[in-house]
């Protein structure tokens, strides 16, 4: 053997294998963290699903920048994820059930190793399929369904959110302080609508509400007026606004004003996460009651504020871009605590994290997981805003979580 050729073969054995004059695994190792997301860019949950897009746009570069906020006394200040840039890749399911399967497993078999889920809850819950499949840890920040992360398919994804039910209690609270005993529902046809609505109409009902009406604006409805008549003619003591789409949500409060009915209406979080929605109804927005997550104390909220506002504008945070944050902020922390983006070992790291510094909610506020909690959100996650100006500017006076 000439002793080029034994020279050759020790490095091969030895696995110092070389490309380029860069060691194979030296390559390897500086290669991007992909992240798969499935986004909503034309069906009903556009809005907010695009609200949620600038969020992990933004956050990835601040986290690829080492920017971290008041994160880094939890995960430090090494750019990236495993010292590994993020490299987002996105597909459209059209917030259908029926297309998100196939666009979660689509941006696997481009290379996605960890998915994040910012379409409807709807959607999401078909799509979840794929990460007890494929043992690969998927992110919903942004959903509120507590199907999501119950049985079955529930292994490998996590939320962040408070959920329905939570938010659901909260609302009724509020209700018996208020003395009200009869609620009318008005939502419209989207599945993520009907799982809340279900959700919601269950909780009011458990806790001795009367259901007087349920309404259902199609989506495409250029207006509620037949809907919110027969609002009116069943004497609610209040409306709950459960809609997941802008159009059809928009032309329920201006049938509200035009029909002059003075009835209080609390409405679900997507009205908070939807600028769209305040922008056209308008005026008729003002006096909407949301169990929202973004309070004006909360000092780690206020520094992400500050972040997306220099980003996008003064007041454009909504309550979603936190979650968002905080869903990347887990997997950063949970990836290199596990040294793996495997997702059995990610998802194992992330059911010990207790108290983990979140964005949102009062003051103090942390998020808890556990093998049967894969939502970390928690009652002080929550805070009751008040439409004035067209704007959730106001912190309700009546009653808190």
């Amino acid at each position: 053997m000439r002793f080029s050729h034994y020279i050759g073969s020790v490095f091969v054995a030895a696995g110092m294998a070389f490309a380029g004059g860069v060691p194979v695994a030296a390559q390897e190792a500086v290669k991007p963290l992909v992240i798969g997301v499935v986004e909503d860019r034309s069906g009903g949950s556009t809005f907010y699903s695009q609200e949620s897009v600038k969020a992990i746009k933004l956050f990835t570069d601040m986290i690829n920048d080492g920017e971290f906020l008041f994160a880094k006394d939890t995960v430090g200040s090494e750019p990236g994820i495993l010292g590994r840039k993020i490299e987002l890749i996105f597909e459209d399911d059209e917030n259908n059930p029926n297309n998100t399967v196939v666009k979660a497993r689509r941006l696997l078999e481009r290379g996605a190793q960890v998915l994040f889920f910012l379409s409807g809850s709807g959607a999401t819950t078909q799509g979840r399929v794929v990460c007890t499949e494929q043992k690969v840890l998927c992110v919903a920040p942004t959903n509120v369904s507590q199907k999501l992360v119950e049985a079955p398919n529930n292994d490998y994804i996590f939320t962040i959110a408070p959920q329905s039910a939570l938010t659901a209690q909260a609302y009724i609270e509020a209700w018996k302080k208020l003395g009200y005993k009869r609620v009318a529902g008005v939502k419209d046809s989207t599945a993520t609508s009907k799982i809340l609505g279900d959700t919601y109409q269950a909780a009011w009902e458990a806790a001795g509400f009367e259901t007087v009406a349920v309404e259902t604006v199609e989506v495409g409805a250029p207006d509620a007026n037949a809907q919110m008549l027969r609002v009116r003619n069943a004497k609610p003591d209040v409306i709950m606004d459960l809609f997941a789409s802008a159009s059809e949500a928009a032309a329920m409060y201006r049938s509200k004003s035009r029909l002059n009915i003075a009835t209080p209406t609390f409405a679900t979080n997507t009205l908070t996460a939807t600028p769209h929605i305040w922008q056209l109804a308008g005026d008729a927005v003002n006096g909407a009651l949301v169990v929202d997550t973004i309070g004006v104390s909360n000092p780690n909220t206020g520094e992400l504020r500050k972040a997306y506002d220099g980003k996008y504008g003064a007041n454009t945070m909504v309550w979603l871009h936190p979650m968002v944050w905080d869903g990347l902020i887990v997997l950063k922390k949970a990836a290199e605590t596990a040294g793996s983006t495997d997702g059995t070992a990610l998802r194992d790291e992330i059911v010990k994290m207790k108290d983990f510094p979140s964005s949102f909610g009062q003051p103090g506020f942390t998020l808890n997981f556990g093998a049967d909690r894969h939502n970390g959100a928690g009652k002080h996650g929550l805070v009751v805003v008040e439409f004035a100006d067209r704007t959730p500017s106001r912190v309700w006076d009546v009653y808190q979580p």
